[in-house]
């Protein structure tokens, strides 16, 4: 199983390679250098990888179903972006209204409104995303797949805001160690 693991990372690493942009592509340099949309798409393949590998580990899946459930989750993935930059932005303007910003004051309510709706309707694509991928799986298997994307979720979290330590924590994290506190 292992070896087919390892197999599958490195088919999976490759596609996500080829699936990059060209380095130097169109926007605006970042400010470490690079374009902030190509790091954004490198992380969400990042995370894309990291729950294909995490979820077919644990449902014993073959190589196959396991480039089945990448495409689902693009699909879902898809679907959330929209709504994860609605919930960026304005939480960006809660901490910009924190800071004193008048006219970000002006529109508190407002803001803080959206990361409410927001965060509601993640738990619902939440559910979606369970319902798509446990589909056709027996008790044992769903079982397994809850508690998956529950650790996964997270970790996701630790691993946005940048706590998982680098290459060693994102690996630590595929194998279930780590994050002990």
């Amino acid at each position: 199983m292992k070896t087919k693991l390892m197999m599958s990372m490195l088919v999976f690493g490759a596609l996500a390679a080829f699936a990059a942009p060209p380095p130097g592509g169109p926007g605006k340099p970042g400010k470490f250098g690079g374009d902030r949309e190509e790091r954004i798409e490198a992380r969400e393949r990042e995370a894309r990888l990291m729950y294909v590998v995490a979820i077919s580990e644990a449902l014993e899946l073959t190589e196959g179903e396991a480039i089945k459930l990448s495409e689902k989750i693009k699909v879902i993935e898809e679907k959330r972006r929209p709504l994860r930059q609605s919930m960026h932005e304005a939480m960006r303007a809660v901490k910009d209204a924190a800071d004193g910003d008048a006219a970000a004051l002006a529109q508190i309510d407002a803001n803080v409104a959206k990361v409410l709706d927001g965060r509601a309707q993640m738990a619902t694509m939440d559910k979606e995303l369970f319902a798509t991928l446990s589909q056709g799986y027996p008790p044992l298997k769903r079982a397994k797949l809850a508690l998956v994307l529950g650790r996964l979720n997270h970790e996701m979290k630790a691993f946005k805001k940048g706590r998982m330590g680098g290459r060693d924590g994102r690996a630590r994290a595929w194998r279930g160690e780590g994050d002990e506190r």
